[in-house]
């Protein structure tokens, strides 16, 4: 029974073997069958040329696939070469160049080949810009009967063997051809090349003249865009010392020529020395006239005592001296310096103007070498004065209205401008008047427009003051005295940048600035007068009230030479020379000359400038040169009201406040020991800023900000 258990049981194996193998194929099988479809392509074998070139056949399928390429490279090289336009150069700076020429790089010329050259036209004509359009139209429409020719091409039989041994003959003949062909078109091109290269030869070179005859009409050269503070500060001071070099004086016939000097009157002339000789016979004192001087405005008479007659007896006799002649006044400088004679100074009957061109023109101006020379006028014998703001180094003028003041100012000005370019002297003018030295605006001169207003020339002497420091500190870094040493060693070096100019401060009125801030005006001017000399700043100083509350102590002794015109009494007289006489000063330019060094006056005719001549010589020099400014007059008084508004102890003052929780101008004067009116200003301070409440009758103001706002505010401010 076991042998007919294991029968069945291996029958029915191989069936369950058999089924699972069938569901195993079903499950294979597709579910329906995919119909495959086979297709076979066919491309055309020949080149294709246009327009109307006949197709020729070719060896290889790779090789009509290269011509292929070719084809559309020139195609799409030409089109592009019409679509592009000419190149044009432009007046547009680049950011980094300007308008200077770029460096040039060589040109890299690309060449053809053989079987591109086949597909251009051989004669090429330089394409204008009216014919571009037709050109790329022609090109679009030749590009579309080649894409249909090509579809056409699809529809051609396969090829046979016979056809493919009749088109391996002809291939080889086609090389030989195209061989002769290309060594013909080679030289062609050769040729075609060297033509070329000429004519852009010839291009270039026209380019070239045009760019020169741009550029010397072009504008000037802007600034360029990249350019730094430090680049650009050298490029001022380069275009500056070409300026300065091309910078002409301006010439001496913008002047008024001077008058002709008339004859002495003898016949006056000996009537007054017979005047005098009589007076002191008839007071008998023993003297008598030796020598007379004939000046332009006075003549002198020179007076010798006879032994034992002393210099009081003919000094006591001035008023009666002055009755016998008749004269309008009359001043006795007894002795004259340097003689034994005493000088009796009677105005002239008619006086002679003096014109700045008779000084000017003279052997001791033009002679001088200095930048710092001024005329001043002619003295008593009719020799013309000039002096060096160097020697001077700071001159205080005074006098009466109507004395000749601004008009020596004005003749100090104009003598500057014709001894000196704008690189080497700098003038600061401080004008409250208004109009003394408008006209002076806008010259190449001037450190700033010409200052009218109180508050910016308190800050522009601020301004000389921080200048005077540090030109010291540069003096003392590198080793030099003064300014004049310290030029010849920037000369050696040849750092030309760093030439230092000389600095000429004038002050039209002082007596303005003095009431606004004496304190300020008066601790400024002393500063300079005191240190200014050696590092090349002169302060020349003008008023006309010579009282004492405007010339002080400390300013009459730190400025040496003075110049005195007609004042009304011996005080002012004393306030502005420490002697007496120019009391009796004539007016209209008579003035009395202390020079630094000297003890004696000297009486000089001043010369005359009339505004024509000025506005002459200042278009003249407007021409030549435009100003450059370091600060402008509002400037200067943005940053006066700055400094005024600030108070030193405002920040302890807010920070007291907050800690006491309240606020009152008593607190604040015992906390800081300080006057009503500042505490009070810093109360009102506090209440702009946010810090304390409004008043509140007698009581205390409240504090609105925690200390921690406090701290804040302090960060910001």
């Amino acid at each position: 029974m076991k042998w007919l258990k294991k029968l069945f049981n291996f029958v029915r194996e191989e069936e369950e073997e058999r089924i699972s193998v069938e569901k195993q194929e079903r499950t294979k099988q597709p579910s329906s069958f995919r119909i495959e479809t086979k297709v076979t392509y066919q491309y055309p074998t020949g080149k294709f040329r246009f327009p109307l070139i006949p197709d020729e056949p070719a060896s290889s399928p790779k090789k009509i696939s290269a011509v292929r390429k070719m084809e559309t490279t020139v195609i799409n090289e030409s089109s592009e070469q019409v679509q592009k336009k000419p190149f044009r150069p432009s007046e547009v700076p680049s950011p980094i160049y300007g308008y200077k020429q770029r460096p040039k790089k060589e040109k890299v010329e690309f060449e053809l080949t053989s079987e591109a050259s086949l597909f251009l036209p051989k004669d090429e004509e330089p394409l204008l810009e009216d014919d571009k359009t037709p050109l790329v139209n022609n090109e679009k429409n030749r590009f579309k009967e080649a894409i249909d020719h090509v579809e056409e091409m699809q529809t051609v039989t396969p090829l046979t063997t016979e056809n493919t041994e009749q088109l391996a003959d002809s291939d080889l003949t086609k090389n030989e051809e195209e061989t002769l062909a290309d060594n013909r078109e080679e030289a062609d091109e050769k040729l075609v090349a060297e033509e070329e290269q000429q004519i852009e030869q010839n291009q270039e070179q026209n380019q070239l003249r045009e760019q020169e005859q741009k550029e010397k009409q072009r504008s000037p050269i802007p600034y360029n865009v990249i350019m730094l503070k430090q680049d650009r500060k050298k490029w001022e001071e380069r275009k500056k010392q070409e300026q300065s070099q091309s910078y002409r004086f301006p010439s001496l016939t913008l002047l008024n020529p001077p008058v002709e000097r008339q004859e002495n009157d003898e016949q006056w002339l000996n009537e007054q020395r017979e005047l005098l000789n009589q007076t002191f016979e008839s007071f008998n004192v023993g003297a008598t006239v030796v020598h007379v001087t004939q000046g332009p405005t006075v003549t002198r008479f020179e007076v010798q005592p006879e032994r034992g007659v002393k210099v009081n007896k003919i000094t006591s006799l001035a008023d009666d001296i002055k009755l016998s002649l008749a004269a309008r006044d009359i001043r006795i400088e007894a002795p004259i310096p340097g003689k034994s004679t005493i000088g009796i100074e009677v105005p002239n009957l008619q006086s002679r103007p003096v014109f700045i061109r008779e000084i000017l023109q003279s052997p001791a101006f033009t002679r001088n070498p200095s930048p710092l020379t001024v005329a001043l006028g002619l003295d008593i014998s009719g020799a013309p004065i000039v002096t060096d703001l160097k020697k001077m180094p700071h001159g205080l003028i005074a006098g009466a209205t109507g004395s000749g003041k601004s008009v020596c100012i004005n003749a100090m000005l104009v003598s500057l401008l014709y001894k000196a370019a704008p690189h080497e002297v700098k003038l600061l003018l401080i004008d409250p008047k208004m109009v003394e030295l408008a006209p002076y605006n806008h010259i190449p001169h001037l450190v700033s427009p010409v200052i009218t207003d109180v508050k910016a020339a308190t800050g522009a002497l601020k301004w000389a003051v921080e200048e005077m420091e540090r030109r010291y500190e540069l003096f003392a870094h590198a080793g030099v005295r003064d300014i004049n040493r310290y030029n010849e060693l920037v000369k050696r070096e040849q750092k030309l940048e760093h030439h230092m100019p000389y600095i000429v401060i004038i002050i039209d009125e002082l007596a303005d600035l003095m009431m606004v801030s004496p304190a300020d005006v008066e601790e400024a001017i002393c500063r300079i007068a005191q240190k200014a000399r050696a590092c090349g700043i002169h302060l020349i100083v003008a008023t006309q009230r010579p009282s004492v509350d405007v010339i002080t102590g400390l300013i009459k002794a730190n400025i040496p030479t003075r110049i005195a015109f007609s004042v009304s009494s011996q005080i002012d007289s004393r306030t502005i020379i420490d002697t007496n006489g120019a009391e009796k000063l004539l007016g209209r330019g008579d003035m009395l000359f202390l020079e630094n060094g000297t003890s004696k006056t000297i009486r000089i005719q001043g010369n005359y400038v009339s505004d024509e001549e000025i506005e002459r010589v200042v278009a003249h020099v407007k021409n030549q040169m435009s100003p450059s400014y370091l600060f402008q007059q509002e400037d200067l008084i943005k940053q006066n009201s700055l400094s005024h508004e600030e108070d030193e102890l405002f920040l302890e003052a807010c920070e007291f406040v907050v800690q006491q929780g309240g606020a009152s101008t008593s607190s604040l004067q015992r906390r800081f020991r300080i006057g009503y009116n500042r505490a009070a200003r810093l109360i009102e301070m506090m209440e702009e800023h946010g810090i304390i409440s409004e008043a509140r009758g007698s009581k205390p103001r409240d504090v609105l900000i925690t200390e921690e706002e406090l701290a804040n505010l302090q960060e910001t401010m």
